[in-house]
């Protein structure tokens, strides 16, 4: 029996790269490429099998989009997996997808090549909104899309994001609800972040006076919060929500702080005590794979320090918090003991709630921020 872990596979392809985006991703990259890209997948997950036993219990597909490429070397790098890896039977298993470059032929094709939960970018049903995010796709056709989606996949995820350039409570709203008729099992909801790099961190002194405030903004999360929660989709993370039994497991492992290895370009690892962080330049990660060497950029070991810090942290992402006793087995220390002053003030100011296990309360949530520096 192998070591349990999570494997998550980089796709950074687009159609067209988002105005907000700062994720590692490149568009109109040629089929050639692409191609080499997928086999340097297989080279790399090489490595793995041939110096570790593992066993592999969720597998997430990100992106960039991966619904973007062609369905086959989706299908051909998940036969590479199981016929190469112990993979467990009930393994959960997500590809992201955008409205704009999925159809019923890619549908079929991820559930049968051993996709079972999908997760769908929708950002938004308004189409100002959609266009002021350098979207591709309609309102119109994320409803098609999500019609399509729930003839095919018990399991999918909806994202969502608030503070968006000409969003208000009734835009959301609006949004909302036109999602909660579609029964989804998960939905995500994401706070516009403008992050150096992107289109709309260099125009932000022409966007400012288009987006919503941040009360305005929080009044959206509550808002979802209270829609969710009223259809059964209940809050377990900051920003997810699920029905019983569909809270996403691989991400559960990071918010867990489990193990898992992350292959492609720009991809991140924890495992064996260490982080990784593989080069982000496509041509140097073709380049490297297909010389046999590793595909890091860079190394770092964890310690048991590190690894506190991140525990809390990660854990207080979670509605329910972290377990105390599980704390304390993890690190043999009382985390109330050891942490009693930041505990004392953060309850002060009404931000953190202490019984059976340490969480954020209603406030906390929206100022996590505050929280979190007290542990860094």
């Amino acid at each position: 029996m192998g070591k349990k872990i999570g494997l998550y596979i980089h796709v950074p392809f687009c159609k067209k790269k988002c105005l907000y985006c700062d994720f590692v991703s490149f568009d109109n990259i040629e089929e050639s490429v692409v191609a080499e890209y997928f086999s340097s997948l297989k080279r790399e997950l090489n490595f793995y099998k041939e110096n570790y036993d593992i066993e592999i219990e969720t597998i997430y597909i990100g992106g960039g989009t991966p619904s973007a490429v062609n369905p086959a070397h989706i299908g051909s790098l998940l036969e590479f997996v199981y016929s190469n890896f112990e993979v467990e039977s009930s393994c959960e298993t997500t590809i992201e997808a955008n409205p704009e470059s999925l159809d019923e032929e890619k549908v079929k094709i991820y559930r049968f090549s051993n996709i079972n939960r999908l997760s769908i970018g929708v950002q938004s049903l308004n189409d100002i909104e959609l266009k002021a995010l350098g979207r591709i796709h309609t309102s119109r056709r994320v409803l098609e899309i999500l019609e399509l989606i729930v003839r095919y996949f018990e399991n999918f995820n909806v994202d969502l994001m608030i503070g968006l350039p000409h969003q208000n409570m009734e835009s959301f709203s609006k949004t909302l609800e036109a999602v909660i008729s579609f029964d989804p099992p998960h939905v995500s909801v994401y706070s516009l972040k403008i992050e150096e790099g992107t289109y709309f961190y260099n125009e932000y002194e022409s966007l400012k006076n288009c987006l919503p405030s941040e009360e305005e903004e929080r009044s959206m999360y509550w808002l979802a919060v209270q829609k969710l929660n009223d259809v059964g989709i209940y809050h377990y993370e900051i920003s997810n929500f699920a029905k019983k039994n569909f809270k996403c497991k691989h991400n559960l492992k990071y918010w867990n702080h489990e193990e898992y290895i992350g292959i492609g370009c720009a991809a991140h690892s924890f495992f064996e005590g260490y982080r990784y962080f593989n080069v982000s330049n496509l041509e140097k990660y073709i380049s490297r794979i297909k010389s046999g060497s590793f595909a890091w950029e860079k190394k770092q070991f964890i310690d048991d320090q590190e690894k506190e810090k991140e525990y809390i942290i990660l854990g207080l992402r979670k509605i329910e918090g972290f377990d105390l006793l599980e704390f304390e087995r993890r690190f043999n220390v009382a985390f109330t003991g050891k942490y009693s002053a930041q505990i004392e003030k953060l309850k002060r100011y009404g931000l953190v709630e202490v019984n059976s296990h340490f969480r954020l309360t209603k406030r906390g949530i929206d100022l996590a921020n505050i929280v979190w520096q007290e542990f860094i």
